[in-house]
């Protein structure tokens, strides 16, 4: 009998302020998860770009995955509804991937652990388990910082951020300003902001970062 596929879901850009939010999903069996420590697959953040670029590509070729993308104005429509939020976004995406996995493997026993996006992530956990109908509360967990911990989430990471990484490349080559990494924190973003148009939908305007904000229609 096959042993259990793990499954990991991870995201990237969660906190920038331009751009999109990427959630990814990989489904690892055993042999896979022996190559991801072999080949040191691990928290995005820490891998060069060239590499990480490299492991995604090998990562596609042999797992199953699935990735979404929630651009600026879905998240802005979440944080506005105070009853849904982005905490409340990236739920729905996490359910809909936990979905879309075990539709291509019925019968497949899994264990499915997510990075929880929440400061209380048993009270996320319960909230995930019920959206997805995950046929099992036994083997779904979520935690913090779980592309640190688990291999299969840190691959999960990799093709969040190397998807990311692309839109943002795009995003620059379209409007024809490099404005960094599209992070608070940086300089070449904050100052970006200053000038970018009212109507530019690569900029998350619920964000207390941005100067004010476009009247709504």
């Amino acid at each position: 009998m096959a042993r259990h596929l793990s499954v990991g879901i991870d995201e990237a850009g969660r906190g920038c302020v331009i751009g999109p939010l990427v959630v990814a999903c990989v489904a690892a069996d055993e042999a896979d998860r022996k190559w991801f420590w072999t080949n040191n697959v691990r928290d995005s953040k820490i891998v060069p770009p060239k590499q990480r670029d490299e492991l995604a590509k090998r990562i596609k070729d042999r797992c199953w995955f699935e990735l979404r993308v929630a651009h600026p104005l879905e998240i802005d429509e979440a944080v506005r509804d105070r009853s849904r939020t982005l905490n409340g976004l990236e739920l729905e995406i996490m359910a809909d991937l936990l979905r879309e996995f075990r539709d291509e493997y019925p019968e497949r026993d899994a264990l499915a652990l997510v990075d929880a996006p929440s400061i209380n992530a048993q009270g996320f956990l319960e909230k995930l388990y019920s959206a997805s109908g995950w046929d099992d509360m036994e083997h779904l967990y979520a935690k913090h910082e779980a592309d640190r911990t688990d291999r299969t989430v840190a691959a999960a990471s990799i093709l969040a951020k190397t998807e990311r990484e692309r839109l943002i490349a795009k995003i620059k080559n379209e409007c024809g300003v490099d404005f960094g990494s599209g992070y608070c924190h940086d300089e070449r973003t904050i100052n970006h902001l200053q000038t970018a148009p009212q109507n530019a939908t690569y900029v998350r305007w619920t964000w207390a970062t941005v100067r004010p904000q476009p009247l709504l229609k």
